[in-house]
């Protein structure tokens, strides 16, 4: 299997029956650099397959390379090198009205002086579909996006939501075998944006095809998601269900992207042993020689604390220390605990429920911090 892109190589490829709406085969583009400097590289040498009627989402900061992979999915890039496949043919040269793609993109690009009907129906008019047969599938987007009574209204007239709707609805009515969506949601207020969350993952389940959607913002990607890929620098670093992103990051980058961790700076002891700072020896699985420095990941949520003095409980890993700083977050506690040694002193945020019966701690309370040893993740770098 492939590290980086959690795919199967060889034999398991081979049994693998799940069919590939895009496949992406050493992709790179390189970009002019301004006035004789050094050509830019936007996409780094990625492999990757996204599977039919998944919901996939590239994921990163921006400038990370995610727009421009999409982008040439779309045709509206070429690749510099490599291979665009869609449903197996090549389409890394093709225009993009020669792909059976359509593409969304956070504008909307609405045609102001049109109804919400007649924008719909303008991708049709392109491909001349008319007549009964561009009415009855203008009908049909219209009712899949909840735009019913809608039909005779501008964009000025809709809402944000709404306006996003018609984007949708412009898109689907082309029967694409794949939907490119660039940060479609990235316009609305932040309740507008989760609501429509949902809605465009349930529209997905309706429809049943390929979404590859690109966004900045990891909860919109562990919202929505099948897969996520993660990407850095024009690299493809991760790729793995939400789950899998989350509990067990493979570098130091997708760690702390993806949520709130903590990364613990420890020294391998043995196989299945590594030793903090401060000289606490934790249990954390990994492969390296006695002596390597390690990154150890723990999500604030799988810490727990208890008092110094409270009863040990010996299945656990405990690092002991002081509380230096907490925050009210309504129904959690972030607590801040700093190791009692080591050069510099282990720091780790735990967060806390805050429900009748949990134990508040105020700062400079001694504490023992626990987690179990399967919530501690080596990462790779």
């Amino acid at each position: 299997m492939n590290v980086a892109t959690g795919e199967r190589t060889g034999a398991d490829a081979a049994s693998s029956a799940e069919p590939a709406a895009v496949t992406l085969q050493g992709i790179t583009k390189r970009f002019p650099g301004v006035k004789g400097a050094d050509p830019v590289v936007a996409v780094d040498d990625i492999d990757l397959r996204i599977r039919d009627g998944e919901f996939f989402s590239l994921l990163g900061p921006s400038g990370c390379g995610k727009t421009t992979t999409l982008r040439m999915i779309a045709g509206f890039e070429y690749p510099t090198a490599g291979s665009v496949r869609i449903f197996g043919d090549e389409v890394g040269l093709e225009p993009p009205n020669r792909r059976p793609v359509n593409t969304v993109f956070q504008s909307y690009a609405l045609f102001p002086h049109m109804t919400v009907e007649d924008n719909i129906a303008f991708g049709l008019q392109m491909k001349k579909v008319e007549g009964a047969e561009a009415k009855r599938r203008v009908a049909e987007v219209i009712e899949l996006v909840q735009l019913q009574g809608r039909e005779t209204r501008k964009p000025k007239q809709l809402s944000g939501g709404q306006q996003q709707r018609v984007a949708l609805a412009r898109a689907l009515v082309n029967h694409p075998k794949v939907l490119l969506l660039d940060e479609p949601l990235g316009a609305l207020d932040l309740k507008l944006r989760q609501a429509m969350q949902v809605e465009l993952k349930q529209l997905q389940e309706r429809v049943g095809i390929t979404f590859v959607y690109v966004t900045h913002d990891q909860e919109e990607a562990l919202t929505m998601s099948d897969r996520i890929a993660v990407m850095d620098g024009g690299k493809l670093l991760q790729v793995g269900t939400p789950e899998e992103i989350y509990a067990r990051p493979r570098t130091r980058f997708v760690a702390d992207f993806i949520g709130d961790t903590n990364l613990l700076r420890a020294t391998a002891v043995d196989e299945e042993h590594a030793r903090l700072p401060d000289g606490t020896t934790i249990r954390v699985a990994h492969e390296v020689p006695a002596g390597t420095e390690l990154t150890v990941a723990i999500r604030p949520e799988h810490v727990g604390l208890r008092r110094a003095d409270s009863e040990r409980d010996l299945s656990l890993d405990a690092l002991h220390g002081e509380v230096t700083m907490l925050s009210f977050l309504g129904n959690a506690i972030l607590y801040e605990v700093t190791g009692d040694s080591g050069d510099p002193p282990t720091r780790i945020r735990i967060r806390q429920g805050n429900a009748p019966g949990i134990e508040h701690f105020d700062v400079g309370d001694r504490v023992r911090v626990r987690w179990a040893p399967s919530s501690a993740t080596v990462l790779e770098d």
